[in-house]
């Protein structure tokens, strides 16, 4: 079972004896895949509403930590008794060099996801997620690597086509399996990733999941290039995004990694709670982020 971030979906599921069309509950940034499993998306900010602001918006600029009421779901997060990653690794994958090496302004994306995840390591962006380590307590630290894969572009790939080419890093030799690990898939410009539910860069921006490979639990997240209007935001960048996404996915692996952890009482995840509004810049580095939800703070978070 997994969990993937999707906006608009007419996926098809039986619960019970009833079918059940669309994304199921309600819940928007649920989906299933093409197998038919639950999965977890980021919907696309234009095919979501939120209750107290429609349009995705940048935090203002303050000194200090700032609260944010939540966009979407109910309430805090309810610890529903799965595991959390206590120490965590983060693994960029790159489909191709075409997507490793796009530029932007002098550095690379592959440059910028790396300095993101180094300065995310460690920093109150990341650390706040550390009060949801209740089966598992959770580093304040991320570890990092990357791979950059020679695959072929192509028009489009299926999800569970994903899961095979997360599944060939490791009979390839090129990574390891291992349950602490979230492998972030990056792909190339023009490249699509279908569900169930819908596309990338029309029906979502990014998901993680989870599958099982040779008895060990593999988490992944998928993150599409989005150089398209459904994932874009006014004055910022496609690496801007890829790294406000990448926020998203990372932390809710950690925290609902398995999909039976962390969500409120209509099934947000930490992350989704705060999706699309009052994206924030990091103090170190400057990588665009979302706030994430804090029980504690009573709010999306930004430090």
């Amino acid at each position: 079972m997994k969990r993937v971030m999707v906006a608009a979906a007419f996926a098809t599921i039986l619960a019970g004896s009833q079918l059940i069309l669309g994304q199921g509950l309600g819940n928007p940034f649920v989906d299933h895949s093409d197998n038919g499993e639950t999965i977890h998306v980021l919907p696309a900010p234009a095919s979501i509403r939120s209750p107290r602001d429609t349009q995705p918006t940048d935090a203002p600029s303050r000194h200090g930590l700032s609260v944010y009421p939540a966009s979407y779901g109910s309430g805090n997060l309810i610890d529903h008794g799965g595991h959390e990653i206590s120490i965590a690794h983060f693994t960029a994958v790159y489909w191709n060099a075409s997507v490793a090496n796009k530029t932007f302004g002098s550095k690379t994306l592959r440059t910028i996801v790396s300095d993101f995840v180094t300065n995310f390591s460690g920093a109150a962006d990341y650390t706040v997620i550390g009060q949801y380590g209740s089966r598992d307590a959770i580093d304040p630290l991320l570890l990092f690597a990357d791979i950059l894969d020679t695959q072929a572009s192509q028009k489009s790939i299926n999800d569970a086509a994903v899961r095979s080419y997360v599944a060939s890093l490791f009979t390839r030799g090129l990574a390891t399996p291992d349950a602490n690990t979230v492998f972030g898939v990056y792909f190339p410009s023009g490249m699509t990733i279908s569900t169930q539910g819908g596309r990338s860069c029309t029906s979502f921006c990014g998901y993680h999941g989870h599958f099982s490979y040779n008895g060990i639990d593999v988490k992944y997240a998928v993150f599409p290039y989005t150089d398209c209007r459904a994932c874009s935001m006014s004055g910022k960048t496609v690496a801007d995004i890829l790294t406000f996404v990448s926020s998203h996915e990372i932390r809710e692996a950690v925290t609902d990694s398995d999909l039976n952890a962390w969500y409120d009482s209509v099934g947000y995840e930490a992350d989704d709670k705060c999706a699309w509004h009052n994206l924030y810049q990091m103090s170190k580095g400057g990588a665009w982020v979302q706030p994430e939800y804090s029980n504690s703070g009573g709010g999306c978070i930004v430090p």
